[in-house]
């Protein structure tokens, strides 16, 4: 009974944000020169793009008649460049940039998720004069209770992708006019 419950609570920890990573190696406090661009897309001609840096957010329009994407300019406060700066600490992004986070290089027995359509990822950070680059797929998701850098990535898109679809400048846009299949 005893390692039964050392093994639960052992792959409890590896299920985490915190689980299997080193810890991060940027700055306890926000950086002045701190900036995030997430990108998200499905059709790699028409990304939905939220930068901090460029002070851009753009939304996919999913309409091959008409224009591809809308743009606006992207207003980002204080407290909410604080709260991406904490998460990206929090989830170790710096750490991440080495592979890409896919089934390809996630799975363990070789049999890889698949999934159409398939929305890909990119988040670059700068932070106290460094750059770091994360990539992966929304094949990561499958992996996040076996793998902690999974685990990581995927906590961090989930809470982009919120930050960009509730943005006042995402729902200004016009509405997408179609949809991917």
């Amino acid at each position: 009974m005893k390692k039964l419950t050392a093994i639960a609570l052992l792959l409890g920890l590896l299920a985490g944000c915190g689980a299997g990573r080193e810890a991060t190696a940027l700055p306890e406090q926000l950086p002045a020169d701190f900036a995030v661009r997430f990108v998200k897309w499905t059709d790699a001609d028409a990304p939905n793009i939220y930068d901090t840096g460029e002070k851009l957010l753009q939304k996919d329009l999913v309409d091959p008649d008409g224009p591809r994407t809308a743009q606006a300019a992207l207003t980002v406060s204080d407290e909410i460049l604080q709260a991406i700066y904490a998460k990206a600490r929090d989830c170790a992004l710096d750490r991440l940039t080495e592979e890409k986070l896919t089934s390809e290089n996630l799975t363990v027995l070789g049999d890889g998720v698949r999934m159409t359509p398939l929305t890909e990822y990119e988040i670059t950070l700068t932070a106290d004069g460094q750059t770091y680059t994360v990539t992966g797929d929304a094949t990561a998701r499958e992996y996040t209770e076996q793998n902690g850098r999974a685990a990581q990535f995927w906590e961090f898109v989930q809470y982009m992708n919120e930050l960009l679809l509730t943005s006042p400048e995402y729902q200004a846009l016009p509405e997408p006019r179609g949809g991917y299949a």
